[in-house]
């Protein structure tokens, strides 16, 4: 390592003409270029931009993450002041005089040389601050420029901004006009409807859930008259068994039965059975103890035959009275099938005449409020039209300003560069050189090819 050293340190001083050349030239030539380079020129224009929760409600964002909506619009401002709407109108500005259509060369040029970045070197994310920069080799030119094109970016910017809220309150104006059209529409079709079934809503009306009269209507008359109708068939099933014993009883041979229900005091019925039943326990008594030719026993067979025949004919006359009774209950039923069938109906016709008056009822309350919905957002959009909310947020903070120096080339900084890089290139030149340089110039070159030692040396006088 000190061979080494030792070595390097001799190269310095062997090649010390060698390197003072290349510094003195590589020197010179940073001096030249400092000094030969232009001057270039910086104008700025900074401005503020406030992304406040937009009174427009085509503009409004539910999103509420700031940063991220402040980096969106000031990215957006960016390409705005780049577009070529904006360029055209400060070329226009810059050339009062020009004539026909800006060309795309000179909008060019002035894109090459105008940047629009954060203050500082933030980012978009931690600041709304955003300077726009126009340089050149003029400071006047670049003052000139950078006005023109800020003047023309706000123009831009308040034309846009008018425009959006144009558009907003004459989209909401057209929409609320639509909007109520059809809820007088709706409306009109509810009245009408409810002019031509006035009954019937009375009706629907008394039968909706939590009214005092939720008891009456064909509802109720329905389940009133179902009832008679079951009790009805349940009584002439009863008939109709009675009708069929008496006749079975009546059509036999011997004394009928009678039917307690039938037995009534001071009704023939019961008085017959009555006869019967005495004449009966007369020819038992008399049997055991007279023969059957015994005139008086005949007699009372006769009577017997005789009130039983009476007994069978007023049975008889029970039944067909029982018939007629079990045709009127007849007649009955089918005239409570048929209220029960027309209820039926109308209550069906009363189900569809509700479901279609809850229907219209729905159409027109959605209509209302999609109305007051659209009334509330053009409000909104009349008030951002009157205010003209982006005309407040975006300020010019600093206007652009002749520049009193420029901001480069760094004359010193070159200068200082060609210094420290002359003097490594010579360095670097001067251990090239003498790598390749294969002559013996030191005892130590000597000693190393030749293995030999030293014994003393000569000085080069």
């Amino acid at each position: 390592m000190q061979n080494i050293f030792r070595e390097f340190v001799f190269i310095l001083f062997d090649r010390m003409r060698l390197i003072i050349m290349v510094f003195l030239g590589v020197f010179i030539i940073s001096l030249i270029i400092a000094v030969t380079l232009p001057s270039i020129y910086r104008s700025t224009a900074k401005f503020s931009l406030i992304v406040p929760q937009n009174m427009d409600p085509l503009q409004r964002e539910s999103s509420f993450d700031y940063g991220n909506r402040v980096r969106r619009f000031l990215q957006d401002q960016k390409e705005l002041i780049l577009s070529n709407r904006v360029l055209e109108n400060g070329v226009r500005t810059l050339n009062p005089g020009q004539k026909g259509a800006v060309s795309t060369r000179q909008m060019e040029e002035i894109r090459q040389h105008l940047d629009v970045t954060p203050p500082g070197g933030e980012t978009f994310e931690g600041s709304n601050v955003f300077i726009m920069e126009y340089t050149h080799a003029n400071p006047v030119h670049a003052a000139r420029v950078a006005s023109a094109i800020a003047q023309s970016y706000l123009e831009v910017y308040q034309e846009m901004a008018q425009t959006k809220t144009d558009y907003s309150h004459s989209f909401f104006l057209e929409q609320s006009q639509k909007l109520n059209q059809e809820m007088l529409e709706k409306g009109n079709k509810l009245r009408e409807y409810e002019t031509r079934q006035a009954l019937a809503l009375i009706e629907i009306l008394n039968l909706e859930p939590g009214t005092t009269n939720s008891e009456v209507g064909p509802n109720a008359l329905l389940s009133q008259f179902l009832r008679s109708y079951h009790e009805l068939q349940t009584e002439l099933a009863g008939l109709h068994v009675s009708i069929e014993g008496l006749e079975r009883e009546i059509n036999k041979k011997g004394i009928p039965v009678v039917l307690p229900e039938m037995e009534v005091t001071g009704r023939t019925i019961t008085v017959f059975k009555t006869k019967v039943a005495q004449l009966q326990i007369q020819l038992n008594e008399m049997r055991p103890q007279f023969k059957e030719n015994y005139e008086p026993m005949k007699q009372v067979e006769q009577e017997l035959n005789l009130s039983v025949d009476s007994l069978k004919k007023e049975l008889g006359r029970s039944v067909d009275a029982q018939k007629m009774t079990a045709q009127t209950i007849e007649a009955r039923i089918r005239q409570l099938e048929k209220i029960i069938h027309d209820l039926k109906e109308r209550i069906q016709t009363t189900a569809k005449e509700r479901a279609t008056y809850a229907n219209l009822q729905q159409e027109y309350n959605l209509a209302k409020e999609a109305y007051s919905q659209a009334r509330a957002q053009l409000e909104q959009a009349r008030m951002a039209h009157s205010l003209n909310q982006e005309k407040q947020f975006l300020t010019l903070i600093d206007r652009p300003t002749v520049p009193d120096k420029p901001f480069k080339p760094n004359r010193f900084l070159i200068a200082i560069g060609g210094m420290i890089s002359g003097l490594l290139l010579g360095i670097a030149f001067a251990v090239t050189v003498d790598h390749f340089d294969h002559r013996i110039k030191t005892v130590y070159d000597i000693e190393s090819h030749l293995n030999v030692p030293v014994l003393g040396s000569i000085p080069s006088i």
